[in-house]
């Protein structure tokens, strides 16, 4: 007999452990769902940017397979997005350029995300052209490039533009008078010896009074040490440099091409630069990296953007040995707030909670919405700090809000915090488990008491 009760007691606990475990699963799915909706959205407004935009963007894995591009690019190459996606671009470049184009990528990583190169392709009507091509590395949290994000122009004129200098001095000057880029000659001593009417204009000279006078009179300490460097670099090897530059005059970005003038005597007499303004493309690079990062609906950091960070810090914070708090944050009931008012209010109250988060903690915390109405603060408090003064700061705060909102709900929200002891370190996924059993713990007391 007390073998059969203690086997019927122990299939009771079997059974509410199988019921935990459903409504675990549960959780999860719905927060997958969340997941892939806000990623959805991330993607419908980058897709929307990028497609109305003159110039060619593509995506592509480290192995060259392409897995987007915009209408530009597909119209250049006079080919529809469905043919191109899933094959490889070195499909579209001559076979003579394919190693230069590998070693390009394969130079990318954590420490150099960014490259700039050029390169031939070969278009529908068998014609073969050069383009301009930015290239950013998008990383896993291992620091392994994913994919390649790619934004490409035609220069095939500028290069034409640039053969056609060496043919005479006057189709040099007819040309680059005509060019959109500045362009400017230096000797040996980095004295300007030609500046075209684009870069006079830029620089302020409205006749010849640039000549023989050096480089550093009109730029400062630090511009003149990266010149003077790039330009022995292009002395040295008598082979062309390619960099970009942010002028500290203005905060413009500018592509420079370094090439050698050969001497009659085979020497290099001098060095050309030729500067393209890119800083359109690099506002538009770094909206579409904030893009990545952030949540639409909010403005905090998405869960890629908290993962990325959160784990430099603590990496940081092992280094110095200080202990920190991470907070984890549920806005109760948007479920009902959804069902009852509609989805409009329930993307109101998730913009309100993330306002009340961010007007009580500081702004060098990390906030972030990991999920559809999950939320994450971190570092909240350190070890001088505790649990009743951290979660403190965010209920006086709801409370305040409920009290001089006139509304048919108040905001309602359920905490849980994890601790990071250096001495005991753990992983970001397992602090944030921890975090994550802490709130439904004190979601389940609240909602019991």
């Amino acid at each position: 007999m007390k073998d059969e009760e203690k086997t019927k007691e122990q299939l009771v606990k079997e059974l509410a452990q199988l019921r935990r475990q459903i409504t675990q699963l549960k959780v999860l799915e719905t927060e997958h769902k969340n997941i892939r909706k806000d990623l959805q959205i991330a993607k419908d407004t980058y897709q929307r940017i990028v497609e109305d935009l003159p110039d060619l963007v593509c995506r592509y894995k480290p192995d060259t397979t392409i897995t987007f591009v915009n209408e530009a690019y597909a119209k250049y190459f006079s080919k529809s997005t469905e043919e191109l996606i899933g094959t490889s671009f070195m499909k579209l470049i001559p076979q003579k350029s394919h190693e230069d184009v590998h070693k390009s990528i394969e130079s990318l990583n954590k420490n150099s995300p960014v490259i700039t190169m050029e390169h031939l392709v070969l278009t529908a009507d068998g014609q073969t052209r050069w383009q301009l091509w930015c290239d950013r590395a998008l990383f896993d949290s291992s620091e392994n490039v994913i994919e390649i994000q790619s934004i490409g122009k035609d220069i095939t004129e500028r290069k034409r533009a640039e053969e056609s200098l060496k043919d005479s001095e006057g189709r040099y000057r007819s040309l680059v008078e005509s060019s959109d880029d500045s362009i400017y000659l230096v000797d040996r001593n980095y004295k300007y010896i030609f500046m075209n009417d684009k870069h006079r204009l830029r620089m302020g000279f409205s006749g010849n009074e640039f000549l023989n006078r050096e480089y550093s009179e009109f730029h400062s300490l630090d511009d003149t040490k990266w010149f003077v460097e790039t330009v022995n670099k292009v002395f040295e090897t008598g082979e062309s440099v390619h960099n970009e530059h942010e002028s500290l005059k203005d905060g413009r970005y500018f592509l420079l091409t370094l090439s050698p003038v050969k001497a009659e005597d085979g020497g290099i007499a001098a060095v050309t630069i030729i500067s393209k303004d890119i800083t359109e493309l690099k506002v538009l690079e770094k909206k579409l990296h904030t893009l990545s990062i952030t949540d639409e609906l909010t403005g905090l950091y998405n869960r890629r953007g908290f993962v990325t960070l959160a784990e430099q810090h603590l990496k940081f914070v092992s280094r110095q040995k200080t202990g920190i708090f991470m907070l984890y944050i549920d806005l109760n009931n948007l479920k009902k707030i959804n069902d009852t008012w509609g989805h409009k209010e329930g993307d109101l109250a998730l913009i309100e909670t993330a306002k009340l988060i961010k007007e009580r903690y500081r702004e060098s915390d990390i906030i972030a919405r990991i999920g559809g109405d999950e939320f994450v603060v971190m570092p909240v408090g350190t070890t001088n700090d505790s649990v009743e003064i951290i979660t403190a700061r965010l209920q006086e705060a709801i409370e305040i809000h409920n009290a001089k909102t006139i509304s048919s709900y108040n905001l309602s929200m359920s905490f849980g915090i994890a601790y990071y002891d250096p001495e005991n370190p753990c992983s970001l996924t397992e602090l944030l488990s921890q975090a994550d059993k802490m709130m439904y713990k004190h979601k389940k007391d609240t909602s019991t008491s």
